[in-house]
């Protein structure tokens, strides 16, 4: 099984997910088909992991309020430890995601105690040489969080692996934070369009050799390519997978299930180029049910695995 446990040291929060037939124009309104509330952000990361036979916990803060009480049951039910108690008289922050028909998103997200992190939250933990460590770019921006993750990388023993998805909000995320935290990663994953947003390159070659040029050896970038695949870049060659041929419901959180399977795979000593083809087809197979935590059990994406090579 995987070597090491996989922390999340940022955020959690609450996904509000509404199917709608598109997008309201300014000042309008559209009739959501359904709503559902789900734990997002890093907890889908957890769970794919998780899911495909690696420990993992949650170093980060969960409120007393509606928001945070879901958030641990589902924590509890998806066998995720957490180390924090409960923060009094706060709640998590949350996300409203507007999935249109072709599983297309779109998000505005409101923080909540989850960006607070402080270095005395971070006091307890104690992690093994073996042990990964996720950052979103998310918790850079936020300004209390930001400041705290970048004094905690710092402290760490240079064994333990960083993995870092810069996200949608690339663009915000101040340059010494972006060099800190990149520079020290094992594994940088993001989407064509946060590379390209990144790097100004508009090949993906060329946008991975450049987010390599400022990691360190034996690193890993990773482009997301959606429907197309994933590409995965070293300092020794550049490897391309194609995806499983999906059909879409809702792509919330398929990058994050490609970012933990990923992790799960690589430490459980497979091939980068197996990993990337195994966390390909477990994002295609996540795309194809509702909602964001949805990374199949590891037996589904092998028994997938099998059916495709036949």
């Amino acid at each position: 099984m995987c070597r090491g446990r996989l922390l999340l040291l940022g955020s959690i929060i609450m996904d509000v997910i509404m199917a709608v037939p598109r997008l309201p124009e300014r000042g309008g309104d559209v009739l959501a088909s359904s709503a559902k509330f789900y734990p997002g952000g890093g907890f889908n990361v957890l769970v794919a992991a998780r899911r495909m036979g690696m420990d993992a916990f949650y170093g980060g803060l969960i409120g007393d309020g509606p928001m945070g009480e879901r958030i641990r049951e589902n924590c509890q039910q998806e066998h995720i430890s957490y180390l924090a108690k409960a923060t009094a008289c706060a709640d998590n922050g949350f996300v409203m995601a507007l999935v249109e028909p072709d599983g297309e998103r779109t998000f505005v997200t409101h923080p909540g105690v989850e960006s607070q992190l402080q270095p005395t939250h971070l006091a307890a933990l104690a992690l093994d040489d073996h042990d990964v460590v996720y950052i979103s770019g998310y918790d850079l921006l936020y300004p209390v969080s930001g400041s705290t993750i970048l004094q905690f990388l710092s402290m760490l023993s240079p064994e333990v692996r960083i993995v870092f998805d810069p996200g949608p909000l690339i663009s915000d995320i101040p340059d010494q934070h972006m060099q800190a935290v990149t520079s020290r990663a094992w594994i940088v994953t993001a989407n064509r369009r946060e590379f390209r947003q990144w790097t100004s390159q508009a090949t993906p070659e060329n946008a991975l050799n450049r987010v390599l040029d400022h990691m360190q050896p034996q690193s890993l970038a990773i482009l997301r390519d959606g429907a197309e695949g994933a590409w995965l870049a070293s300092t020794e060659q550049i490897y391309f997978a194609k995806s499983r041929k999906a059909q879409v419901v809702d792509t919330t959180g398929a990058g994050d299930t490609h970012t933990g399977v990923l992790i799960a795979s690589l430490t459980n000593q497979e091939d980068p180029y197996q990993a990337l083809w195994t966390a390909n087809v477990a994002a295609s197979l996540s795309v194809e049910k509702w909602g964001p935590a949805t990374c199949p059990e590891r037996q589904v994406v092998e028994a997938e695995i099998r059916r495709l090579r036949c």
